[in-house]
């Protein structure tokens, strides 16, 4: 198996809409660096092959994608999943689109 990182929106929409894939997971993860201290993983898979996208926070929204970040610490729900399904409905298409857990949340 091979995982590809992706670091631009543009080329992992366009591996997205020539993949097809049934699902497209997403992660929101601490990246305490940025401030606000949040980061968004979307993950695909096609065959063998994974695909990553990492996008952080950049002020009100994440760098990339400009998904609006809503909390502003760690207590509060940093990114929505109707700001993110949103935003992967507009930009690939009607898409099943899920939650990873990391196991560093276990």
């Amino acid at each position: 198996m091979t995982v590809n990182r992706i670091r631009r929106w543009k080329e992992y929409r366009t591996l997205a809409l020539e993949c097809k894939p049934e699902i497209i997971y997403y992660a929101i993860d601490s990246h305490p660096l940025r401030k606000p201290p949040w980061g968004l993983k979307l993950i695909f898979y096609q065959g063998f092959n994974g695909y990553v996208f990492f996008d952080y926070a950049d002020g009100a929204t994440l760098h990339k994608t400009k998904i609006p970040i809503q909390g502003k610490d760690k207590r509060e729900v940093p990114l929505l999943i109707k700001d993110i399904e949103h935003f992967i409905h507009a930009q690939i298409g009607k898409i099943k689109i899920s939650p990873i857990h990391s196991f560093w949340s276990y």
